[in-house]
């Protein structure tokens, strides 16, 4: 059986932005982030994070749940979405 973590993203904090002060969120997935333009990403740590990937990979609150909610369709897990999961173990067991 999988497991659940395959397919759901979570919004997580990662930091302040320096110039406006406001609180910076990802969406992250199994080691990955989430970028602007819809594709995970590796997450690096800290001190190697330039400024093209948190622009890319960093949002605003609203905007990363906007982002995460979206992202939870579309994931998918050896070429099968949750749904496709959920119908082909309902028929191995019946």
């Amino acid at each position: 059986m999988f497991g659940m973590e395959h397919f759901e993203p979570w919004v997580s904090w990662r930091g302040m932005d320096p110039e406006s002060g406001e609180d910076l969120w990802a969406v992250v997935r199994i080691g990955a982030c989430l970028a602007a333009g819809g594709a995970w990403e590796h997450e690096p740590p800290p001190s190697l994070r330039n400024d093209n990937w948190l622009a890319r990979c960093l949002f605003s609150r609203k905007e990363a749940l906007r982002r995460a909610a979206v992202a939870v369709n579309q994931i998918k897990f050896n070429s099968r979405a949750f749904a496709r999961w959920n119908k082909h173990y309902a028929s191995r067991s019946a």
